[in-house]
């Protein structure tokens, strides 16, 4: 270019002017080119274009070779360069923009540059910090683990790719970039991803699809993609932002999770109903086990009671033995005094009060034996009902007209194997028992049925085995009892009267008839709901009847042994008064006697006494053998000896539950003078008058056998 321009031109304008010659040395500076370069102070033929400027980015100078020739101008023509100018104390860094133009220098033509200069410091700085932001941003947006893209609007043609889009699709982003979905992905796809961006495009809001599948390299994957529409300044949509994360392993995860918890809460409620079964199997077990433990102590406990009741049994029918002992020995006595020529009337009454109470005691003894279940019983087929029915008169003169009877008896009733005797004092103790319950009135109710038990039942007692049993009823409205009370209930004298009221037998002597009847008692009672009393005894059909004992012939008469016209009667007796008295009695009545105080004198006497023994007389119980073992000894030794046995009560020895055996005859203590003469002679086969047919001769004097 060649033009002259006046020096106050260039000095107006408001950029800074320097001129040079093609070797860079200046010629001509305005004021605004000294300010922007720093160099006031330098005269001009001095002063260098690149003395004070440095590289922008790197701050260092620049090489003067950068103003030479042949570098200079070409460096700088055609192109804008920007260059610092270090800032010192008093300002700051400058950025200076330089502009080259070929140039003519003088009226001669000779070539130069004309250099325009310019502060850019805010531009550079903004342009700098623009540039800075955007490669933070491309940082930040090729490494988000995500793949991000960018459509433009119109044919939405992919403008922009991140490496992550490029890992998950397979594919360089060079491949991808002005291209659009058709040229990748099958039109089934394709057209799903376009009509997903157009719905993003007319949309005011990002769009969120949370599952979309998508074909790539590594097969099918699943993406939460994010669609948000970019517009320019008018509001029209122009790019198309895309932000897909690939959800493909934790929406496997997911599934594999969902998999695994369906299946666990189909192992969880197979558990829970194994469980429920075991929890329900292990509630059954302890309470069946717990039921079999209260059966265990119950048990226990009626175990005891019945083994606490045998021994009371035991000792009662020990005490009644020796009792009935010893009221032999008294009634004996008394009565041979009673009836002696000499007693005058005075005497005989005394006497007779003796005799009295001797029997009132037999009596307690009786009812001793009959709760050890060691009585002599005679049962026989029999209607449990028919006898309470023969009995209802005289209990309603027993109870009283304060207190209702009531009888209810079933129909097609089995009988029972009794002694009818024995049953009907059960029903009277019952009845008298509950009218004392009462003693402002009340309903006494007896009832009887046929009851079929399918188990065994347990009672106070022991064990009642299953089978067929007739039941008898017997319940009151009293005032009913504890469970103390009833714990010793069947237990001899015990009694809740007052004194005086009862002697403590009445419910044990029941207890002992039923247990050796065969059957049992079971009672329920309660304070103030009265008490209720169920025999229960083995039943046998309606149609048994009585069946005559197969008992053999009469004794044959007693014949005399030549020689001799008195009966010798071999007596063992280990008890001493009585034995006394018993031979009292027997040679009062005629007899002769030989005397034993136990078996082996017995069987001493069998082989050293030379007559006849006509009859043997013995104690069941003693202590070197049984009365029954005595006999058999003796009898093979002495064939057709004739056998009486005397006992305080029956044994297993001669009796079987109390029926005597067929072959035995036995006289029970105690027992008066008149009873052992009279039994004596019927062993013997003579009739109550005896061999002489006087019966007993009270005149005659003791005598013995010789």
């Amino acid at each position: 270019m060649s033009l002259t321009v006046p020096g106050s031109v260039l000095e107006s304008m408001r950029i800074g002017v320097l001129v040079t010659d093609l070797q860079g040395r200046p010629l001509y500076r305005n004021r605004i080119a000294i300010d922007l370069l720093g160099e006031e102070e330098v005269p001009l033929p001095e002063w260098s274009i690149h003395h004070g400027l440095c590289h922008p980015d790197t701050r260092e100078p620049i090489d003067a070779s950068f103003f030479s020739v042949p570098a200079f101008p070409g460096n700088l023509t055609g192109a804008e360069r920007v260059f610092l100018v270090p800032g010192e104390a008093d300002r700051p860094d400058r950025y200076v923009s330089i502009l080259a133009h070929p140039w003519t220098v003088d009226s001669a033509g000779a070539p130069g540059v004309v250099l325009l200069l310019q502060d850019v410091t805010d531009r550079h700085l903004a342009t700098r910090e623009l540039l800075r932001d955007r490669a933070f941003l491309e940082s930040i947006v090729e490494n988000v683990p995500a793949m991000i893209f960018v459509k433009e609007a119109s044919e939405l043609r992919f403008e922009r790719f991140n490496r992550a889009g490029e890992e998950l699709l397979g594919l360089p982003r060079e491949t991808l970039i002005g291209r659009n979905d058709y040229d990748f992905f099958p039109k089934e796809q394709a057209d799903f991803f376009t009509r997903l961006d157009r719905e993003a495009l007319r949309s005011e809001t990002p769009v969120d699809i949370p599952e979309e599948p998508i074909q790539t390299a590594r097969g099918q994957r699943w993406l939460h993609t994010r669609k948000v529409p970019i517009r320019d300044a008018t509001g029209v949509p122009v790019y198309l932002l895309g932000i897909s994360v690939d959800i493909t392993e934790q929406k496997t995860a997911v599934e594999a999770i969902q998999r695994a918890r369906e299946e666990l809460e189909v192992r969880v409620a197979e558990r829970t109903a194994d469980l429920a079964r075991a929890n329900e199997e292990l509630r059954r077990e302890v309470a069946e086990r717990q039921r079999a433990e209260q059966a265990l102590r119950t048990s226990e406990a009626m175990l005891r009671q019945a083994q606490k009741m045998e021994a009371i049994g035991r000792l009662a029918g020990g005490v009644a033995h020796d009792f009935n002992n010893m009221l032999t020995v008294i009634l004996s006595y008394a009565q041979m005094i009673q009836e002696a020529p000499v007693a005058g009337t005075e005497s005989s009454q005394e006497v007779g009060e003796i005799i009295a109470a001797a029997q009132r005691s037999a009596a307690l003894t009786r009812q001793l034996l009959a709760f050890s279940r060691m009585q002599v019983l005679e049962p026989v087929p029999m209607d449990l009902a028919q006898a309470i029915d023969r009995m209802e008169g005289m209990l309603r003169r027993l109870i009283g007209e304060d207190i209702v009877l009531r009888t209810h008896h079933a129909p097609d009733r089995m009988r029972v194997m009794a002694d009818p005797g024995q049953i009907e004092q059960v029903i009277l103790n019952l009845a008298v028992n509950a009218r004392d319950a009462m003693p402002e009135g009340g309903e006494i109710s007896i009832s009887t049925a046929n009851e079929y038990l399918d188990h065994p039942l347990d009672t106070s007692g022991g064990t009642l085995a299953p089978g067929p049993y007739v039941t008898v009823t017997v319940s009151d409205t009293g005032v009913g009892m504890d469970a103390a009370t009833l714990e010793h209930l069947f237990e001899p004298f015990f009694t809740t009267k007052p004194t005086g009221k009862g002697t403590g037998l009445g419910l044990s002597t029941c207890y002992g008839i039923i247990r050796q009847s065969g059957g049992d008692i079971v009672v329920q009672s309660a304070p103030g709901q009265g008490s209720t009393f169920r025999i229960y005894l083995p039943g046998i059909p309606a149609d048994t009847a009585a069946k005559p004992q197969d008992r053999k012939a009469g004794p044959e008469p007693w014949v005399p042994t030549p020689g001799s016209s008195s009966v010798t009667v071999l007596l063992v007796e280990d008890e001493e008064l009585v034995r006394a008295a018993t031979d009292r009695i027997l040679r009062a009545a005629g007899c002769a006697t030989l005397l034993a105080k136990g078996p082996g004198e017995a069987m001493d006497l069998c082989e050293s006494h030379p007559g006849a023994i006509d009859l043997l007389l013995t104690d069941l119980v003693m202590p070197e053998m049984n009365g029954r073992e005595l006999a058999e000894r003796i009898s093979a030794r002495r064939p057709g000896i004739r056998v009486l046995y005397v006992s305080g009560y029956t044994d297993n020895i001669v009796a079987h539950h109390g029926v005597l055996h067929q072959d035995v005859s036995l006289l029970s203590k105690p027992f008066t003078p008149e009873s052992l003469v009279q039994r004596v002679w019927e062993v013997l086969g003579l009739g109550p008058a005896g061999p002489s047919g006087e019966g007993m001769r009270r005149e005659r004097e003791p005598g013995s056998a010789q």
